[in-house]
């Protein structure tokens, strides 16, 4: 019998060796899973990148909001020495994506971006532009690897001051004559910037956001800080890169963002390059246009944020409407500061509603626009729908010594949508325009893109959006017309030619002043002679004002006289429109900006700023360097104009107003009106531009001397004798004088009321 014991079976030898190492390959295993754990790259590599999962929101995760506060530069350059001194606050742990997908080869866990190295000591970037001469570049953009945005963006020979830019003019005159070295240039602090980088508080501490800077990017669900300096490589002079790679240092995307400058426009051509085989979901989100800095004057703080829209397939599929910018959707800076408003500006409930289309989106104040747009070829053709680049728009507010700080964010694709797929190895274009100009007539309404995108409607010559229509921007739109044709071809001067339109004005309203005075001297002859017939009313019928009234009228109607000969105030209520408009047009009209009065007389000959600039106040006195705030107003100067309307009123209400019988009631709210005329419209007009008070000082004068003519004629007339009491008409018919047969319509209504007595109430028969 063989034997079959363990102890001599091969395979049970076998059996119990591999028994033995069993545990001892599982343990090497998991000891080698361990290590792999422990020095395998985090997600985020700290300071780089914040990892988000993929059901979180995106429309919170990667826009600002007031809950969301802009992210922040850890990086060594992120933080502003002269602003803050702590340290850069501590990055939240990156957390670990839910799945491990691969893309083409290449595992999509772990992303995070590419970091370089931050030479604190490396000269500022190149630039782009120049300041030298306004004929090569306009203006000059300096650029920062923070976010690959744009620092500040200051113009090549634009100036806060009316002084600055005549000294300019000066200088760039005498360069290249034998005056060169005698004009001085003027100073740095003069030359006007644009927008600049925006400082808001986070962490204890102010922290940089750039001009149009990157903000995030997300991932397959991982969301990547794009802010800090480390995550972007200048690759020439405008240009910048970024990648996003997986845990193993490969590359997966690559962001590209390229700076160039077009006289007013500034192209940004940014790509999102797929760098594996597969499908890749993301999101886009980066910094838009702030708000603009104020006007030095700051007399009103009329900064906006305004949008071009298109109507939309539903209601006009064949674009034949083009962009709508009429300034229906219109935001002040009040309304987007206030915390209480949604965060999210584009797109809203109007839009919504409506199914409007984004096609472009701006940022202004008095004179100037920072505006994003589609990019467009020179003869303004291509698709002036921006939805495909700029899905959301949303803000974030703060305050900086007791300023508001507004920051926007532009995010593809919106909120309410999931992410967008870029496929594999494709490139997604999230290229833009950006117009940094003036709001200047003849550049948006004649130069392409411009035109075609109806960014005229960025002009609005709109004092606030509560009361739209009072402003009549249809009168203002002709009233600068009319004055830029006396300037451009007639007396080549913007003053006199505001006076030229004041007597344009007084000419088509002289009928009807002469009417309306005419009618208050002759009313005014009559009342005196009617006095004492009035002072016996008043004797007869001592505290019955509804009686006196009455024989009052009577008595105006036996006597002919008739007190709707003086129109009343309806010549001034004609010139209030004028006033309204020519104020809403000389103060946002860039044209008027800086241009002086009477060919700058008082300014070649001694240097005097007395109407040096029309579109501020006339400075007689004196100029502050810097507006200081009184009260109410922010103060530039000491000003003659509103004194010297405020006397000129004094004397038209004393001396050229014809005197009547007036009630105690009457004559108390005559004194209120000589009070607010004379005092309360020349202080409220104090700081105003010196070209609407010059227009008013003018015609008020000039209606002094049409009032004194008119009363000269008035006073050839013969008043002496009253009217006798006219006959009644014949069989039926009506008075032909109209005046008389409205006063008898009035008379014979008044005796029908009091002859017709009380209702009579009749009881029901039973």
């Amino acid at each position: 019998m063989a034997n079959t014991s363990g102890s001599n079976d091969p395979r049970a030898a076998a059996a119990a060796r591999l028994r033995r190492l069993i545990p001892i390959g599982a343990g090497l295993a998991i000891l080698i899973v361990v290590i792999l754990i422990a020095t395998a790259p985090r997600s985020g590599r700290g300071v780089d990148a914040t990892a988000t999962t993929p059901d979180a929101a995106p429309a919170v995760a990667s826009t600002p909001t007031d809950t969301d506060p802009p992210a922040p530069d850890t990086s060594a350059a992120a933080t502003t020495p002269a602003t803050t001194s702590a340290p850069a606050p501590t990055p939240a742990p990156a957390a670990v994506a839910k799945s491990a997908d691969t893309a083409g080869g290449r595992s999509s866990s772990g992303l995070h971006v590419r970091l370089h190295k931050v030479d604190l000591s490396a000269p500022p970037l190149p630039t782009i532009g120049g300041l030298d001469d306004p004929a090569v570049a306009r203006m000059e953009l300096e650029f920062c690897r923070q976010g690959a945005g744009i620092v500040r963006i200051p113009f090549a020979n634009i100036w806060t001051t009316a002084k600055a830019r005549r000294q300019a003019e000066a200088w760039y005159a005498a360069r290249g004559t034998d005056k060169a070295g005698s004009v001085d240039p003027p100073a740095e602090e003069f030359r006007l910037e644009l927008a600049k980088e925006s400082l808001v508080p986070m962490g204890g501490q102010l922290i940089t956001i750039p001009l149009l800077s990157a903000r995030s990017i997300t991932v397959n669900g991982t969301e990547l800080n794009l802010v800090p300096a480390s995550c972007w490589k200048s690759d020439g002079v405008g240009r910048f890169v970024a990648e996003v790679l997986n845990g193993k240092d490969e590359p997966i995307v690559r962001i590209e963002r390229t700076w160039r400058l077009d006289e007013w426009d500034i192209e940004l051509d940014q790509q999102i390059v797929n760098l594996t085989g597969e499908d890749l979901a993301i999101r886009w989100s980066q910094y838009g246009p702030p708000n603009l800095i104020p006007d030095r004057a700051r007399y009103m703080d009329r900064r906006r944020m305004r949008f071009g829209y298109l109507l939309g397939q539903e209601h006009d599929p064949d674009r034949l409407a083009g962009v709508v910018a009429d300034g229906a959707m219109l935001l002040e800076l009040t309304d987007v500061a206030n915390e209480g408003n949604s965060p999210v500006l584009w797109p809203n409930e109007l839009s919504r509603e409506e199914g409007y289309e984004l096609s472009w989106f701006a940022s202004t104040n008095r004179y100037f626009a920072m505006a994003i747009h589609p990019l467009l070829d020179a003869q303004g053709r291509g698709d002036v729908a921006f939805g495909d680049v700029v899905g959301e728009i949303t803000r974030y507010t703060s305050r900086v010594n007791d300023e508001p700080v507004i920051l926007t964010g532009l995010m593809w694709p919106g909120g309410g949508a999931p992410d967008a797929t870029l496929k594999a190895g494709g490139t997604k274009s999230l290229s833009m325009g950006v117009y940094a100009g003036p709001l200047e007539e003849s550049i948006l309404s004649g130069d392409q893109p411009y035109k075609t995108l109806n960014m005229r409607g960025l002009i609005l010559y709109q004092m606030s959006s509560f009361c739209a229509i009072c402003t009549f921007q249809w009168l203002a739109h002709i009233l600068l017309a009319v004055l830029a044709f006396f300037d451009h071809y007639v007396v080549f001067d913007w003053g006199v030619a505001i006076i030229l339109l004041v007597m344009c004005v007084r000419t088509l309203l002289h009928p009807i002043t002469r009417r309306s005075q005419m009618g208050m001297q002759k009313f005014g002859r009559q009342m005196q002679k009617l006095k004492p017939e009035m002072d016996k009313l008043q004797k007869k019928y001592p505290g019955d004002k509804k009686k006196i009234q009455e024989e009052q009228m009577r008595l105006f109607r036996e006597r002919g006289i008739n007190p709707l000969q003086m129109l009343g105030c309806l010549p001034m209520f004609l010139q209030m429109p004028i006033w309204v408009a020519l104020y809403a047009g000389l103060y946002f009209s860039f044209d008027l900006r800086q241009e002086p009065a009477f060919w700058g007389v008082f300014q070649d000959l001694w240097g005097w700023p007395f109407l040096a600039d029309l579109a501020s106040p006339d400075h007689f006195f004196w100029e502050s360097a810097e507006p200081f705030k009184f009260m109410l107003w922010n103060i530039t100067g000491i000003n003659l104009l509103p004194l010297l309307m405020g006397a000129v009123f004094f004397f038209q209400q004393k001396y050229m107003t014809p005197s009547t019988s007036m009630s105690p009631e009457q004559e108390t709210q005559q004194k209120i009106m000589r009070v607010m005329m004379v005092v309360l419209f020349p202080v409220m007009l104090y700081s105003a531009p010196s070209g609407l008070t010059l227009y008013i000082l003018t015609s008020s004068t000039i209606g002094i001397l049409e009032s004194r003519h008119i009363r000269k004629k008035v006073e050839a007339m013969d008043f002496d004798t009253i009217a006798p009491k006219p006959a009644p008409a014949a069989s039926g018919r009506a008075a032909k004088d109209p005046k008389a047969r409205a006063y008898t319509k009035m008379m014979d209504r008044r005796k029908q009321q009091r002859n017709k007595g009380p209702e009579k109430n009749f009881k029901k028969r039973k």
